[in-house]
């Protein structure tokens, strides 16, 4: 009988571990899912973009949100808010920017470039 259990490299085995103990964040959801359609950012300089977080004001709270959409950052933050808001997710909340700056910076110490399958792998245990 073949084995079922997901498999991930050594290297990813924390970032991984904290991500199916708990439940998801939007931000790190949105950045597995571009990762898993193929709709991150390739930069010139060899880096990935999935999230590109910016701190905006939602219904009065700071809130954190993506400004990677489709395949491109989205330069305009009013356009980034509009799909941010139109996509339904509960984008992080904190009571301050700072608070929320921390937040940020912390999710994205776990971000990695993985493969497609390998997000399509963690997102459909999280489902």
């Amino acid at each position: 009988m073949a084995d079922t259990q997901t498999q991930f490299r050594a290297d990813q085995a924390p970032a991984v571990a904290a991500v199916l103990q708990s439940p998801m964040d939007a931000i790190t959801q949105h950045h597995y899912e571009n990762l898993a359609t193929g709709k991150e950012v390739r930069n010139k300089d060899g880096t990935v973009s999935t999230v590109y977080t910016i701190q905006v004001e939602i219904d009065g709270k700071p809130t954190l949100i993506p400004t990677v959409w489709d395949g491109k950052i989205i330069q305009d933050q009013e356009e980034a808010k509009r799909r941010a808001v139109a996509s339904g997710k509960k984008w992080p909340q904190r009571k301050t920017h700072q608070e929320l700056r921390k937040f940020d910076q912390a999710i994205h110490q776990d971000m990695k470039d993985i493969s497609a399958e390998e997000a399509r792998k963690i997102l459909s245990r999280i489902k």
